[in-house]
């Protein structure tokens, strides 16, 4: 597993202790508590659409694409990030970020700013246009994607933050060894720990959000930003630079009863590099269809990690379609019925079906 955003290494082993054929899967890298992910978030430059062909003839058109295609410009990063290097630019961005869905006007934005002299401030201001501000149709200033990330880093406390919590013991034993399980705060890391494998998951999570909430409230605040996170990558976007995964089911699930090995999935960022990894049960957790079945057996998918969920099911288990390429199919029993996804070799998630199921089934 990279050093990325989310890292899990839960477990997908049969909850109700036997599975099927394949004996279900067992601990991933450091991502859902059955795999492991990584990665966060960033801009991308914005599109542009080109010109779709040309008119030859006042009544005919000839060779038209019917594909248009997209053109981004980019400027280097450090032409880029060169123009933050002033107070007062820094100063001009926390301004409009405070209302970052409005604009202000020269003005009023001029107001805002500790500064005497309008002309420096319009020189400034001007540096920022076109990459990190940009005017309205009306005249007015706001700030563009790239403006509204670098204030919210700022809130987030991405560069000037520094937290740490210490363990918090959470009602949940570990499904691979029946460990007790823990939530630790360190190096803008999240993590849920067993206390006795040393199994679990570890993600990035925002230190200058860490203090708004209780003590108490960090293990559901951790889960949900897990499930954001899973989700993302589920859905083919880097966390790190939202640049688009490459997902490949490369490990099913084996090993043995005193060492399983779950399946594993991994997706890797066709642009920066970046990989991210789930197991086959956290990577169906997240398709819609699995979700609606959860919520409607009374779980809240996002309020805990997914292993939490999956060892209060009636069973939960996988089984191995085809070694080569790997298949996987993924079921979830509750209360008489179940839902089975299959995970294709490309780690997508397809023929997801809910049916009733019996005791044997079970």
């Amino acid at each position: 597993m990279s050093d990325g955003d989310l890292d899990d290494d839960g477990s997908d082993t049969s909850a109700d202790g036997d599975g099927r054929a394949d004996g279900g899967d067992g601990a991933d890298g450091d991502s859902d508590f059955g795999g492991g992910d990584s990665c966060a978030d960033t801009i991308t430059d914005a599109d542009t659409i080109t010109d779709t062909g040309t008119i030859t003839d006042a009544d005919t058109i000839t060779d038209i694409d019917t594909e248009p295609s997209a053109t981004v410009e980019r400027r280097s990063p450090d032409e880029a990030f060169s123009l933050l290097a002033s107070d007062l630019r820094i100063d001009v961005l926390r301004a409009l970020g405070e209302e970052p869905n409005d604009s202000l006007s020269f003005s009023a934005l001029f107001d805002r700013v500790a500064i005497t002299d309008s002309g420096n401030f319009n020189y400034h201001l001007g540096k920022l246009l076109g990459t990190f501000v940009r005017k309205d149709d009306g005249g007015d200033y706001e700030l563009t994607l790239a403006g509204k990330r670098v204030v919210g880093a700022m809130y987030a406390g991405s560069y000037t933050a520094a937290a740490s919590v210490d363990p918090i013991p959470v009602d949940w034993d570990c499904t691979l060894c029946g460990g007790e399980m823990v939530v630790e705060y360190a190096e803008e890391r999240a993590t849920f720990r067993c206390t006795g494998c040393d199994a679990g998951a570890k993600f990035s999570f925002p230190p200058g959000t860490v203090d708004q909430f209780d003590r108490e409230e960090l293990p559901e605040a951790f889960s949900r930003w897990y499930h954001r996170l899973a989700t993302r990558i589920a859905d083919g976007f880097c966390s790190f630079c939202a640049g688009r995964l490459e997902g490949e089911l490369v490990r099913l699930p084996g090993g043995t009863e005193a060492d399983p090995k779950p399946s594993q999935a991994a997706f890797v960022c066709d642009r920066c590099g970046n990989e991210a990894r789930l197991s086959g049960t956290g990577l169906a957790t997240t398709h819609p269809v699995v979700r609606g079945f959860l919520a409607e057996h009374g779980f809240d998918v996002a309020a805990r990690h997914p292993s939490q969920i999956w060892a209060e099911l009636d069973a939960f288990d996988t089984a191995i379609l085809d070694e080569e390429p790997p298949r996987l199919e993924v079921r979830f029993v509750d209360e008489g019925e179940a839902v089975l996804a299959v995970i294709e070799p490309d780690a997508t998630v397809t023929s997801v079906e809910r049916r009733s199921v019996d005791d044997r089934e079970c």
